[in-house]
């Protein structure tokens, strides 16, 4: 981009700041949120010497009400709450103005349609205590009362948010100690509960709505006023995150925002809320801090910990129900750059040497990547819709700290995670943003496209990254082409789509703009390639591009992943290889490699894996992916054993194995540790050791520990059933032995993972559930025993192995025709296979309800994803490892 074109991008940037400080009050600051439907019925409601105190409002709500009925909303939570609050005015208003009647008749119609439907358990929403007083008016039946604390009289909480939810359970007279600016925690529809329900009027309340409602237009409000310190700190952090520079922006302005935040987070003693009188918060609080580092001034950070460090996390609130995971980002942004400040000054004005910074900045880096490599699907957050912006935070704050790590600093950091955790999560992501990409550029609204390009600069920084340069560079092209185009001649995204959430969702359109400006600054130049950034990165992160491109080339034959593109296909092969570290580890945990040829399948287990994940939106969490790896891995390594170790010693170990693996289940299904099992000192001791640390293995891996005891018990049924199958390796039974080991092993793996989904109770609830999964299993099995013995014929002949392509129903057909029938015959499977798993999703959707079904069924196919490539890799090619005696 040419220097002009940069210079008109801060001339936006300036236009933008200039018009936040042209709405700032000195004694009330700033707002610019979008209307509240919510809000708005509760001011609506307000009466005042017996007359409406705000008809505007009222008229609002029948401007805005939907020939439906209803308050319609993209949000199902939303549309609820907008409807429930629009209702009770109209039903007030009612008893006035008889022509509302048709108009209430439909209103109700439309919220009954909908409470109908509402699926409660997907409710996240600030003030999410509005269930409250249905409970305690459940209690109250039973004669229980006066359950709720008295400590909302005493201390700020945010509860004071959502007041109007307490109606009936609280003594409005008792809490006027609380306002700030006339209002409580800058909610409208709190305040207007206090109007509504104290006993004695507050003309400062009033004077407050009166206040928020000129700023809509005396007829709307937002759902929260003001935002000051919430909209200038993300305005200042995103114009940074894009390659503004301050210095080149109008300084009057500039100074303004820097007084206006250095001010706040003084009055506040070092921490703030979204606005001043707002109790405060860690986002805010980690927001303003590291926009005033931008703007060269440096705050302590001992108030931060004090207020919201906890043992594994930063709270957002006090008394908060769940930890938000965009907070742990911008927490962790705030770390990283006063440790980078820290590393270059001292402790200077923050108060921390960098090696004091290093706790917490690891146990925030920890936390983010932990979530990430434990959550099925898209992850969310509490605060925000869009799971692009959820994204874009882990993107930033993770991309800091691993570069802060490359640079030398927080050397203690656990390789887990700097190796493989963070940069898993990262490469993820930046898949996710690649396939989430339409054909016009965009990712949806201009603000998510803004979001989805300054997470791709981000994560461009970074060297393990450099593999997929032109396939971001590509993508940037395209979106920053399409948020030109859309925004042209205009001072805004023009978006309508609300994705921030408070106790309904919302737009802020400042801010929505800020991140715009910062995508096409950030986009003005070519994306840098990060390959010639060395450091301590490269010590731990190998992807080895030429592997890359020789496996690119062989799967790029199979018809399995014709419609996968280059970039597709290319990300799914590197981002294997980020699991190699972890599955080296195991590769040595159970069974020595001694005797046995190269293993080759360990680059193979971490593609299937992988591209198996990737390929749907459906994401199964990478938790998920590791474990199939690891069991695939040593599954690998138990066929190798017997092939080797225990066939050379014919049928004489037979015995003593079967002895021991008698004695070993028997004590497991008695619920007797098997830690000291006696392996005896005979000839077939080191056999049995072995076969002893494998189970051992298999029983204690960390994740099925919390397994239902059903599920446990199905799979040692299932593992004795493959080690008993793998030990009748003998010539006389040697049919059996090789379609036994390979549908068992198959059994086991699915079992295994099945165990690994099942925390503290059957993940498959019903006898019907459990029956149709064991089938879906079973086809799969049969599925993977047809494509292992045609790619593994040479072996078989020469380790003299039957298989299923001696039997007698392939009696004089050529190599060609067998693999004819065998392709029909697994297309067979395949159509039965398909058709269980569709029966097996209908009827835990049954079960476990719409979300909760689809859920268990959709981490439940990886597996069968994920054995669907092996079938596409046998197809083709023999991975398994081969006897040394064999291959000379």
């Amino acid at each position: 981009m040419t220097g002009s074109a940069i210079g008109l991008l801060n001339d936006e940037a300036n236009a933008l700041l200039a018009s936040l400080m042209s709405h700032y009050n000195p004694s009330s600051g700033l707002g610019h949120m979008s209307p509240s439907i919510y809000d708005t019925a509760w001011v609506s409601m307000i009466t005042k010497a017996s007359e409406w105190l705000f008809p505007a409002a009222f008229q609002y709500l029948l401007d805005h009400q939907h020939p439906s009925g209803g308050w319609e909303s993209s949000s199902e939570s939303d549309s609820i709450l907008n409807n429930l609050s629009a209702l009770l005015s109209m039903k007030l208003h009612s008893y006035e103005d008889a022509t509302l009647s048709d108009r209430l008749q439909k209103a109700e119609s439309y919220l009954a349609t909908r409470l109908d439907a509402w699926d409660i358990s997907t409710m996240e929403r600030v003030g999410f205590e509005i269930i409250v007083p249905t409970l305690l008016a459940l209690l109250s039946e039973q004669g229980i009362d006066s359950l709720f604390p008295d400590t909302i009289y005493q201390h700020q909480t945010t509860i004071l948010h959502s007041l109007e939810g307490l109606i009936g359970y609280l003594d409005f007279d008792k809490l006027a100690h609380h306002k700030r600016n006339g209002s409580f925690m800058a909610s409208p529809s709190s305040a207007a509960a206090y109007l509504m329900y104290a006993s004695v009027w507050d003309d400062e309340c009033e004077a407050y709505l009166r206040e928020v409602l000129s700023h809509g237009g005396n007829a709307s409000v937002p759902g929260v006023w003001p935002t000051t310190f919430f909209e200038l700190s993300w305005i200042v952090c995103n114009l940074q995150d894009g390659g503004f520079k301050f210095s080149d922006l109008d300084q009057a302005s500039v100074s303004k925002i820097s007084a206006i935040l250095k001010a706040g987070i003084e009055a506040g003693n070092g921490i703030v809320g979204l606005a001043p009188g707002f109790v405060e918060d860690a986002d805010d609080s980690a927001k303003v801090l590291t926009a005033l580092h931008y703007l060269g001034v440096h705050k302590p950070l001992a108030p931060l910990f004090d207020a919201f460090e906890l043992e594994s996390h930063f709270r957002c609130y006090p008394y908060e129900r769940n930890a938000s995971i965009t907070v742990q980002c911008n927490v962790l942004s705030a770390l990283v750059e006063a440790a980078s400040h820290a590393s270059q000054n001292g402790t200077h004005a923050t108060g921390f040497a960098e090696k004091q910074l290093s706790e917490p900045i690891i146990k925030t880096a920890r936390f983010i990547s932990e979530a990430w490599w434990t959550t099925n699907s898209q992850i969310l957050d509490k605060w925000h819709d869009s799971p692009y912006y959820s994204m874009l935070l882990i993107a930033q704050s993770l991309c800091r700290f691993l570069l802060l790590f490359n640079q030398g600093h927080i050397a203690e950091a656990p390789e887990i995670i700097v190796q493989t955790k963070a940069p898993i999560a990262l490469f993820q992501i930046l898949i996710r943003i690649l396939q989430g990409q339409k054909a016009d550029g965009s990712w949806g609204s201009c603000e998510e496209t803004a979001y989805a390009l300054l997470t791709l600069s981000s994560l461009a920084s970074l060297p393990f990254i450099s593999i997929m340069h032109d396939a971001i560079q590509t993508a940037v092209h395209s979106g920053r082409d399409f948020l030109r185009f859309s925004l042209t001649g205009k001072q805004d995204t023009g978006d309508e789509l609300c994705l921030w959430i408070d106790k309904v969702s919302y737009r802020i359109p400042h801010i929505s703009y800020s991140y715009v400006l910062a995508a096409l600054r950030a986009t003005a130049v070519p994306i840098p390639d990060s390959s010639s950034k060395s450091g301590e990165l490269d010590r731990l992160i190998l992807i080895p591009t030429k592997r890359v491109q020789g496996f690119f080339h062989f799967y790029r034959k199979m018809p399995s992943f014709q419609d996968c593109k280059d970039w597709q296909l290319l990300a799914y092969i590197a981002e294997g290889y980020l699991y190699i570290p972890v599955l080296e580890e195991v590769r040595r945990a159970v069974f020595s490699r001694e005797g046995m040829g190269e293993d080759r399948y360990i680059e193979y287990i971490p593609f299937t894996w992988a591209s198996a994940n990737s390929r749907t939106n459906n994401y199964s969490c990478p938790q998920n992916s590791y474990v199939l790896m690891t069991v695939c891995l040593i599954i690998y390594q138990l066929d190798e054993f017997f092939d080797s170790m225990v066939r050379d010693h014919g049928t004489a170990a037979q015995p003593i194995l079967r002895q021991a693996f008698d004695e070993i289940f028997d004590a497991l299904n008695n619920n007797q540790s098997i830690a000291d099992f006696d392996c005896g000192d005979g000839p077939f001791s080191t056999m049995v050791r072995t076969m002893h640390k494998y189970i051992c293995f298999i029983v204690d891996y960390p994740t099925l520990q919390n397994a239902s005891e059903y599920d446990k018990a199905h799979m040692r049924r299932e593992l004795k059933a493959c080690l008993l199958g793998m030990t009748q390796q003998t010539e006389d039974n040697a049919v059996y032995a090789k379609q036994t080991s390979w549908q068992t092993a198959a059994l086991l793996l699915a079992i295994f993972f099945v165990c690994h989904l099942s925390p503290y109770a059957d993940v498959f609830l019903t006898p019907e559930l459990k029956f149709i999964s064991q089938d879906c299993i079973t086809h799969m099995a049969v599925l993977g025993r047809i494509w292992n013995d045609w790619s593994s014929m040479k072996r078989d002949i020469a380790e003299r192995n039957i298989s299923g392509m001696n039997f007698p129903e392939f009696a004089g057909m050529t190599e060609e025709q067998i693999k004819v029938q065998l392709q029909r015959i697994s297309d067979y499977e395949r159509r039965c296979l398909h058709a269980s798993l569709a029966d097996l999703r209908s009827a835990a959707k049954e079960v476990m309800g719409e979300v909760n079904g689809n859920k268990c069924v959709d981490a439940f196919e990886l597996f069968f994803r994920g054995a669907e490539v092996y079938n596409a890799i046998y197809e083709f090619k023999d991975i398994g490892a081969w006897k040394l005696s064999l291959l000379n």
